[in-house]
């Protein structure tokens, strides 16, 4: 399951207390992680009720799972802050000529990918990428750049990129998310039997992902679609 743990959480805690408490800018991502350890609990909450009546709330489920990956990635962008602090802390104090830091370069490209100057994001998440293939958000940044992609119609472009996020990260959180984003690629690409065959691996290997819902739903659609 792709989702946020609440171990994950406190790790980001516990991964904090290794920095000197006196960093105001720990402290603001520690109150940062409080907030968004409320905000998982409630999306927690939220996914079991609708995961139960998937059904008939299957819109509602699309938008959650949208909460839940923006959730997804500010953690892992917290996470990514902390361990770039760490590795600062053990140094000494950054200065301001200081080179940029990983999670820098990561928050420049998302931003850049939030106002949709999707050339410039890809841009930067393969700097991350090449730069830093073992940071914590290594999985995430070629994730966005198959995102950089799909957001143009490019779907074939997309699809190649999500591909790699199994190949070089088959144990990240952005399996799922990934692959169902190349069902969506083959789907719009009308390659409908390799499209169903991603969606049946989906409910297969992540059956209580919000990914195995949407699979389930255009298998269904499918099915229907093949007896009239």
């Amino acid at each position: 399951m792709r989702y946020l743990t609440v171990f994950s959480i406190f790790f980001v805690f516990a991964f904090s207390a290794c920095i000197p408490s006196g960093n105001q800018e720990v402290t603001d991502l520690k109150g940062e992680v409080a907030q968004m350890q409320i905000q998982f609990k409630e999306l927690q909450r939220n996914h079991a009720d609708l995961y139960a009546k998937a059904d008939t709330e299957f819109v509602t489920l699309d938008v959650l799972a949208a909460s839940v990956q923006d959730l997804q990635n500010k953690v892992s962008a917290l996470t990514q802050k902390i361990q770039d602090l760490e590795a600062v802390s053990k140094k000494g104090n950054r200065d301001s000529g200081d080179a940029v830091l990983p999670s820098d370069i990561y928050q420049n490209a998302y931003s850049d990918y939030s106002m949709g100057k999707y050339d410039l994001a890809f841009n930067g998440f393969q700097s991350f990428v090449d730069k830093y293939p073992n940071a914590e958000l290594a999985s995430q940044a070629l994730y966005f750049m198959g995102e950089c992609f799909y957001s143009r119609s490019k779907w074939q472009a997309a699809l190649d990129e999500y591909q790699k996020v199994e190949q070089i990260y088959p144990k990240s959180d952005q399996v799922s998310p990934a692959r169902l984003k190349i069902a969506l690629c083959y789907e719009l690409l009308g390659k409908k039997s390799q499209a169903m065959n991603v969606f049946g691996s989906i409910v297969k290997d992540f059956p209580q992902s919000s990914e195995a819902l949407t699979a389930k739903e255009k298998i269904r659609i499918y099915n229907n679609a093949q007896k009239k």
